[in-house]
C-alpha cells in the first residue's frame, strides 16, 4: 500500500504525465490545474512512497538473466531472481523490489495466507515502499519471539511493518520462540496459538531469510544455543530449521519446543521465497535448496556468482 497523505490519484496523474508522457513540470501543472511548486511536491512524494522507482544498473555487471538460469538449474528450484550489485551495501533495496514483483505475480486474494520469518533481510524489506497491495491477505509470523531485544528477531513487528505497507491483515504470536515445557503444553490448547498453527498449515506463500553458517553467525536469536556440538555442522537455517551441507535438518537442545512450523509444513507451502545476500551464504543457499526449504530464491549478483564459483571449485 502506498502510504501518503496526498491524493493517490493526483500523485499518479502527475507521475504518469511527467515520467511516462515526458511533459515538463509546467505542462503537468497546466494539465492538472495546479501550480508548478505543487507538481514538484507531487513528484517528490510519488518517489518517496515508491510509486515511482529508479534503478541504476552496474555498468560492468554480469548478465543477470544468465545468472538466474544457471543458478536455477544448479539448485533445482522453481525460480531465481537476482538484483544487480551488492545488496547489503544498498540496504537490500533491490531484493525488496524483486520481492514486490514476485508477490504481484502471485496475485494473492482476500483470505490467502502469507507467512514471514524474522531476520535482517526480512525486516529490511518489510519496511520498504513499493510492495503490492495485499488487502484482505492474512500476514502471519513463522516464529515466536516476544522475549527478543534485537528487533531483527521481533517477528510480530516485521508482520506489522509488512501489513502497514500492503494493507494486509496482520496476525501475531503472543509467545516466546522457546517456551518452557509447561508453557509449551499450555499453548497446544490455547485458541490464539491454535489459530496461528492453522494459518501455517494453509499458507500460500512463505517469505523467509536464509541464515548464515552457525559458526560465523554475528547475530543469533537467544533461544539457539551457542557453541552446542549438535549445531557444529550447521551451514544455515530457514525459520530456525538448521541444516548441514547435505540438507539434513539438525536437532538441538530445545528444538522440539520451538514455536515454528515444522519442516514438513514449510515444504508443503506452494511458494516459499527465500531472501539472501552475502558471499558467506553461498553454502547456506545450496544446502537450503537440498533441504527443499524454499522454491524461489531472491539474491544479488555477487552472492549468485559465489554459489556458482563454489560449485565449480568443488567439481574441480
Amino acid at each position: 500500500m502506498l502510504d501518503s497523505t496526498m491524493d493517490p490519484q493526483l500523485l499518479h496523474r502527475a507521475a504518469s504525465a511527467y515520467y511516462l508522457d515526458n511533459l515538463r513540470q509546467a505542462e503537468v501543472a497546466d494539465r492538472l490545474g495546479v501550480s508548478r511548486p505543487t507538481v514538484s511536491k507531487l513528484l517528490t512524494e510519488a518517489r518517496r512512497i515508491g510509486m515511482v522507482r529508479f534503478e541504476v544498473l552496474d555498468v560492468s555487471g554480469p548478465d543477470v538473466t544468465d545468472l538466474e538460469q544457471r543458478l536455477r538449474d544448479l539448485l533445482g528450484i522453481d525460480r531465481v531472481r537476482i538484483a544487480p550489485g551488492d545488496q547489503r551495501e544498498r540496504e537490500f533495496r533491490g531484493i525488496g523490489d524483486l520481492l514486490g514483483e514476485e508477490l504481484r505475480r502471485l496475485e494473492l486474494r482476500r483470505g490467502d495466507v502469507l507467512l514471514i520469518s524474522s531476520g535482517t533481510t526480512t525486516r529490511a524489506v518489510s519496511r520498504m515502499p513499493g510492495m503490492p497491495e495485499l488487502r484482505g491477505v492474512i500476514i502471519a509470523p513463522t516464529v515466536g519471539g516476544q522475549q527478543e531485544s534485537d528487533p531483527v528477531f521481533q517477528t510480530n513487528e516485521i508482520v506489522r511493518n509488512l501489513a502497514d505497507r500492503t494493507g494486509g491483515d496482520p496476525r501475531f504470536i503472543f509467545a516466546p520462540a522457546l517456551p518452557s515445557p509447561s508453557l509449551w503444553r499450555s499453548l497446544q490448547a490455547d485458541p490464539s496459538f491454535v489459530g496461528i498453527t492453522d494459518l501455517w498449515a494453509r499458507a500460500s506463500v512463505l517469505v523467509s531469510g536464509i541464515g548464515a553458517p552457525y559458526s560465523s553467525r554475528e547475530s543469533l536469536t537467544s533461544v539457539v544455543p551457542r557453541d552446542d556440538p549438535s549445531l557444529r555442522d550447521a551451514v544455515g537455517d530457514v525459520c530456525l530449521h538448521f541444516y548441514d551441507a547435505d540438507g539434513n535438518t539438525l536437532v538441538y537442545p530445545g528444538s522440539d519446543r520451538l514455536v515454528r512450523p515444522s519442516a514438513e509444513v514449510l515444504r508443503a507451502i506452494p511458494t516459499s521465497i527465500a531472501l539472501a545476500a552475502g558471499r558467506g551464504k553461498a553454502l547456506s543457499i545450496r544446502a537450503g535448496a537440498k533441504a527443499a526449504l524454499f522454491t524461489t530464491l531472491i539474491t544479488d549478483a555477487p552472492t549468485a556468482e559465489a554459489v556458482l564459483a563454489d560449485t565449480e571449485s568443488e567439481q574441480g
